[in-house]
């Protein structure tokens, strides 16, 4: 793992879902990056769209913040024992989702 994208620090959950709860689907941006690792089948089941409900509607079960500064948000993922890992830049007005995972629920760092 590079350094940068070690976990450096965990944050709350209720301080996390507060810093986004002043973000709309308009001020969340996918990165030319987000989604270079999907095939086409992929690109149909995960969006940018679908990416951005997660953060919005859903309730993280852990977020770390990575040496580099950005975020590494963890869900549950639809199928059970898996977890889906949003890599996040958070800056004061707009949220930039960097990459995504797809992990085992065993990765879910403690």
């Amino acid at each position: 793992m590079i350094k940068g994208h070690r976990i450096e620090t965990f944050e709350e959950i209720p301080t996390f879902l507060d810093r986004l709860s002043s973000f709309s689907e308009n001020t969340i941006e996918c990165t030319e990056h987000t989604l270079f690792r999907l095939s086409e089948k992929q690109r149909k089941v995960f969006t940018c769209d679908e990416l951005k409900q997660l953060l919005l509607h859903e309730t993280p079960l852990k977020i770390g913040v990575q040496v580099n500064g950005n975020y590494a948000v963890y869900y549950k993922h639809k199928e059970k024992l898996k977890i889906v890992k949003v890599i996040i830049g958070l800056k004061p007005t707009i949220i930039s989702i960097v990459t995504f995972y797809i992990l085992h629920m065993d990765q879910l760092p403690r």
